[in-house]
């Protein structure tokens, strides 16, 4: 088993002693594989014990900040690094999380395993011992369903990511340019350094920027990477592009990447909420198929989308979703289509 962000998910399940027979059986199998495996098993048990006494949240919404700071004392405490890095290393990202339908303690531990362990890497002691690669170390994190996290990097620059979604970014960044890897949807504000591009790749897609603010909407299953830029100038095109061949995107404008032709169509914007409201938790549709607006509550709200019958799917719904409850949404959007839906725990099915 090859621990990605759903496998980190699936270990703390199984101390939380909530898995299947199956996984259960999937787990136990990866830790008997090999010494290392037992071994970083062990500092996820580790993690997670020490995780179920510093968190403690009843809202809806957290602040995993708070957490992380008293959770990585605790760890600390108990054993310090053998290295002296800098803080800026070991403090290397600022994080906050939100979760729709999770304030739970149990989620918050798990929360603890599936980021701290498994995305930052940073309480793996043995990393910090490590000589360093030629090769950088791509650092990972990802949000799931019904979550959206926000961060800041070291160079002062600020991201949003939404739901779904994954960035890969290095422990450091490179002297002569900031690269990160996009799969998902994010929103970056970028601090300005003119001898330090800030570079994203996504999908066969390269985004280039000195200092401005833009969204990033890449998703692995569509075949076409947008660009929306709410502030300054950024340029983008194809990977294997040369430089001055990338279009250039202005404020208030989109770039569509399209994955089969490689080309990129650019026009201008005159509602950007259509493609940033989702950092405020809210959805804006203009005349857009069901079949994209059931993604888009997938993604927001983690649930399941069923159609009675594949013509509703063709629907357009032109509304903005403000509510942060689902039935709330459902109720506005049946009522815009004239149809119905049935709500079963975290299933949604819409009906005639």
């Amino acid at each position: 088993m090859e621990l990605n962000g759903k496998e980190y998910q699936l270990i703390a399940s199984y101390l939380a002693g909530e898995c299947t027979d199956q996984e259960r059986r999937k787990v136990e199998q990866w830790i008997d594989q090999s010494h290392e495996n037992k071994k970083r098993f062990q500092e996820l048990r580790r993690i997670w014990q020490l995780s179920g006494e510093a968190v403690s949240s009843q809202d809806m919404e957290w602040n995993l900040d708070q957490e992380w700071n008293r959770l990585g004392k605790q760890i600390n405490n108990q054993k310090a690094p053998s290295s002296s890095k800098n803080s800026e290393e070991k403090r290397y990202w600022s994080f906050r999380s939100s979760s729709i339908h999770s304030g739970t303690q149990k989620f918050i531990r798990i929360a603890a395993v599936f980021l701290v362990a498994g995305l930052f890497g940073m309480l793996s002691y043995q990393s910090w011992e490590q000589p360093q690669q030629k090769e950088p170390v791509l650092r990972q994190i990802s949000t799931d369903n019904g979550q959206r996290a926000n961060l800041t990097l070291a160079d002062g620059t600020e991201v949003m990511l939404n739901a779904d979604s994954e960035l890969k970014l290095p422990q450091k960044f490179a002297s002569d340019v900031r690269e990160v890897h996009l799969d998902g949807e994010a929103y970056f504000k970028v601090s300005e350094n003119e001898q330090k591009p800030f570079v994203v790749h996504s999908n066969g897609s390269i985004v280039r920027v000195l200092g401005t603010a833009f969204s990033v909407r890449a998703y692995p299953e569509e075949q076409q990477v947008q660009v929306v830029v709410e502030e300054g100038r950024v340029s983008f095109g194809q990977e294997k592009e040369a430089e001055d061949q990338r279009a250039i995107l202005n404020r208030n404008e989109l770039g569509t990447f399209d994955i089969s032709t490689s080309t990129v169509a650019t026009q201008k914007v005159e509602d950007i909420e259509l493609y940033m409201s989702w950092r405020e938790g809210y959805l804006k549709f203009e005349e857009t198929k069901m079949s994209d607006v059931a993604k888009a509550l997938e993604r927001r709200y983690d649930v399941k989308i069923f159609f009675e019958n594949s013509a509703l799917k063709e629907l357009e719904l032109t509304s903005y979703l403000k509510s942060r409850s689902l039935r709330n949404v459902l109720d506005v959007i049946t009522t815009s289509l004239e149809i119905e839906y049935q709500l079963d725990e975290n299933k949604v099915t819409f009906m005639k």
